[in-house]
């Protein structure tokens, strides 16, 4: 075949093989889908509360410090983020999944005296609104003797 020997020809036939192989292995990859889903701007909940905090005493440097160094991201993530907080919004937590249900975590952080971030942690797991989060946290206890919330959101 071409001028060439039996073991010139079996490689020939060998190596086109492997090239056809690989080519048909290359397609097949070429039609799987890919999903891409960027993990920037997931912030635990309570480096949420903390940088919240600082936004709302006037030091919002401060707080993308912190989120950065916390949540390990670039200075740019860090700064949408935090202009997400200040804009009051939240971001979506890190999932938990080993920690009972909602009402269990809200109560345990009610008990510790984070009633802010219990009201962080609803809105995050159940996409509420903050009114909506505050009624929920309220419902299992979240206001004072008076009746008072122990924090104002800003």
């Amino acid at each position: 075949m071409f001028g060439l020997d039996t073991t010139e020809s079996l490689l020939l036939v060998l190596l086109l093989m492997i090239i056809g192989t690989g080519v048909s292995r290359w397609a097949a990859r070429r039609k799987v889908v890919r999903i891409h889903i960027d993990l920037d701007h997931i912030t635990p909940v309570d480096v949420q509360v903390r940088a919240h905090d600082l936004i709302g005493a006037g030091r919002f440097h401060d707080a993308v410090r912190l989120i950065r160094k916390e949540s390990q991201v670039s200075r740019r993530t860090a700064m949408e983020v935090a202009n997400v907080l200040r804009a009051g919004e939240v971001l979506p937590g890190f999932p938990v999944f080993d920690q009972g249900d909602l009402s269990d975590q809200v109560r345990a952080l009610l008990a510790a005296g984070s009633r802010k971030q219990a009201v962080f942690l609803v809105r995050t797991t159940e996409d509420m609104s903050r009114a909506e989060a505050e009624a929920f946290v309220d419902a299992l206890g979240g206001t004072d003797d008076s009746g008072a919330r122990p924090w104002s959101p800003s």
